[in-house]
């Protein structure tokens, strides 16, 4: 029999809660997709119809919250603010999104949306980089750096900005103070940076 569209987009969203549920309670890394079936009342072989590994299925809960935050992103801004401004809204609002999944944001960013991920990460991970360093690369131009070399000032931004979400997931401070001042810092040296690379050729092959 024929599996409608409508029953399997709600197979999809009953996987992703109960992983959720079970990511939350008994650990991402403690969690099987062995368990995630069967708290889902499926087989195990109809969770890899709908996601291929468990990473992949974290890595989609995780690209909702990206998602979520971009939108939160793009309605708080005012086009007022400068460059550093904006992407300290970008980030802060991903991460209030992100908030949720801290417990297990490391573990899975690190296999999806690392530096070495860009060729062979999961499909739910690179589109969240792209996606993200599309919205930095537009910032980036509407505020006058176009002349900047998109390679340079995405893979500099990224660096940073992985290091950002890294320090966030342990970050004890009382309401992660202590990432948002790393936040500052880092915009501050990267829109430093690029202002420079912006003043001067960058040498061929760069």
């Amino acid at each position: 029999m024929r599996v409608s569209k409508e029953v399997k987009q709600a197979t999809r969203e009953k996987i992703l809660r109960t992983a959720e549920k079970l990511f939350s309670e008994v650990g991402y890394l403690d969690t099987t997709t062995r368990q995630i079936a069967k708290e889902a009342g499926i087989a195990a072989g109809t969770l890899f119809n709908y996601f291929p590994s468990k990473e992949t299925l974290a890595m989609s809960l995780l690209a909702r919250a990206f998602e979520q935050g971009r939108e939160d992103y793009q309605s708080y801004r005012s086009d007022e603010e400068d460059l550093n401004e904006e992407l300290f809204l970008l980030i802060s609002s991903e991460l209030r999104r992100l908030k949720p999944y801290r417990s297990f944001v490391a573990p899975v960013l690190e296999s999806t949306m690392s530096i070495f991920s860009k060729e062979s990460g999961c499909p739910e991970g690179i589109a969240t980089r792209s996606e993200h360093l599309a919205t930095v690369q537009q910032a980036i131009q509407n505020h006058g750096f176009s002349n900047v070399p998109e390679h340079v000032a995405t893979t500099l931004y990224w660096s940073l900005y992985l290091g950002i979400l890294a320090f966030w997931s342990s970050d004890a401070s009382r309401n992660q103070e202590q990432t948002l001042a790393l936040i500052d810092y880092s915009l501050r040296v990267f829109t430093h940076t690029i202002n420079d690379t912006a003043a001067q050729e960058v040498p061929n092959g760069y």
